[in-house]
């Protein structure tokens, strides 16, 4: 029995304190083949911002976005109905998470993120010659 290498879902949200938090989206993740013309990896153009949204669209599975108190559907006719900064930072969220950077994923305790790096205290410059006394 092998490994299951289907493409999964993403689920994209936002961290405390931004904007945005408290919205969620379930998002079809994308095959090699898809994410390569996406970027551009494949030696075509890759997406613009408009083919790069209609993909999201496409492959949008659930949210729990309301507009004026009632679910707005996960559909292209729902989406026409979100407030389009809502929509737009779900959709750079879910490219984000494509890439494997997003800001609401916590980074793990054995992260030394933030901690200074020995190569920045490293002299950089040519130290001045000893002068003989």
């Amino acid at each position: 029995m092998g490994y299951e290498a289907g493409v999964r879902a993403v689920t994209v949200k936002f961290a405390e304190g931004h904007e945005f938090h408290g919205a969620e989206a379930r998002v079809r993740g994308m095959a090699i083949g898809e994410y390569m013309a996406a970027t551009g990896l494949d030696g075509g153009e890759g997406d613009n911002a408009g083919s790069s949204m209609a993909r999201f669209i496409d492959r949008l599975i659930s949210w729990n976005l309301e507009v004026d108190g009632a679910p707005a559907p996960p559909t292209p006719e729902g989406v026409q109905l979100v407030d389009q900064a809502v929509v737009r930072a779900l959709q750079n969220a879910y490219v984000s998470a494509l890439i494997g950077v997003h800001d609401a994923d916590p980074l793990p305790d054995s992260s030394t993120s933030g901690e200074p790096s020995l190569v920045e205290s490293i002299p950089m410059e040519a130290l001045s010659e000893s002068q003989a006394s």
